[in-house]
């Protein structure tokens, strides 16, 4: 359903979300009961009527977009027709509490389109938790995005996970909802193509990823099997599953060592690829691959990978590049580079 602000969560029920039982059964119950999780926020005004014969698209998990000047002003270096974000609050204390999206589309002059990810029974990480002290969120909203340029038509929203894994108490960031995709139309000369922003799981196998992705690209072949298609955004290819990357880190580095190019190639690692190639879609031509799109702050050694990725059906890719995610001052403006393309339909 499309609308022009996603119903309000009353503090008190996610409270209660957050303090009763947590099992699988429950996320459940609590999902079917929260409609913004089946909701398409819509707003700001597109300022151009089309894109012309050639497409140009940024992806960018913007960590929070709490940092919404600095990313602006690197999306606007770009001139993006089209911007594919995940990673978006709305009213999340660790943001601010604000409507970042509303704010980020005015100053590019795009419409957007919002889909809510999960919402948030809580304030964030551990590091996050201590920086809000009791302040609380206002929405608890946080998810995908697309800004455009120019008209976006027929939004789309794609659940990719219903098991409410993130509910359950040992992951320690209390959330209803799952993984998900968010996209829709543009016209590119005389033709529609679908864009749609994605955000996969981390906390899965790469098996699991590949579930995911296949149940993406059956949903968007009943949309629109015909239009060309651009997928963009963090597919989480960190080629193993959480425990094996964080119970024993030393064993992971030993493992990233004698494998060197895993992390920055990791297709052999993540069925995802295979389950693309089927469908027909491209990643070679559409991706830079000089550099990992994780960025890291200064001092932190943790392997860094190439996790975010353009996929692309029945267009022609060119120019792709890997931006710098850097505030004035040379630190993160989030956790993971943009990615920019330039396509064309075949």
């Amino acid at each position: 359903m499309l609308v022009p602000q996603l119903t309000h969560v009353p503090v008190a029920a996610r409270n209660a979300m957050r303090d009763g039982p947590r099992d699988s059964a429950t996320h459940l119950r609590h999902a079917a009961a929260v409609p913004a999780l089946g909701e398409i926020e819509i707003g700001g005004q597109a300022s151009r009527g089309s894109a012309g014969e050639s497409l140009t698209v940024l992806a960018w998990n913007v960590e929070r977009l709490r940092h919404v000047d600095a990313i602006a002003a690197t999306i606007a270096g770009r001139a993006p027709d089209v911007v594919l974000l995940s990673e978006v609050d709305k009213g999340m204390a660790r943001s601010g509490n604000g409507h970042l999206l509303s704010r980020l589309a005015d100053r590019l002059a795009h419409s957007y389109a919002y889909g809510v990810e999960f919402l948030e029974l809580g304030t964030g990480n551990e590091t996050e938790q201590a920086a809000n002290g009791s302040a609380e969120n206002s929405e608890g909203f946080h998810g995908n995005a697309v800004t455009s340029a120019v008209p976006l038509l027929r939004p789309f929203l794609i659940r990719l996970d219903a098991a409410g894994a993130w509910f359950l108490p040992e992951h320690g960031q209390p959330r209803i909802g799952g993984r998900m995709a968010l996209g829709g139309q543009v016209m590119v000369g005389d033709h529609r193509v679908t864009v749609a922003s994605v955000h996969l799981e981390n906390r899965t196998t790469p098996a699991g990823r590949a579930d995911q992705t296949r149940h993406l690209l059956d949903a968007i072949d009943r949309y629109d099997a015909d239009a060309p298609v651009l997928i963009g955004g963090d597919f989480n290819t960190l080629t193993a599953t959480y425990p094996e990357r964080n119970d024993d880190p030393a064993a992971w580095l030993e493992r990233v060592a004698a494998e060197p190019d895993r992390l920055m190639d990791p297709e052999r690692h993540e069925p995802l690829f295979a389950v693309f190639a089927e469908h027909g879609y491209d990643w070679k031509t559409a991706n830079a691959f000089d550099k990992p799109t994780q960025r890291r702050a200064a001092g932190d050694l943790t392997p860094a990978g190439h996790i975010d990725w353009f996929f692309t059906r029945g267009l022609t890719a060119s120019a792709p590049a890997t931006l710098p995610a850097v505030l004035p001052d040379g630190s993160p403006s989030a956790d993971h580079e943009a990615l920019v393309v330039t396509v064309r339909v075949k």
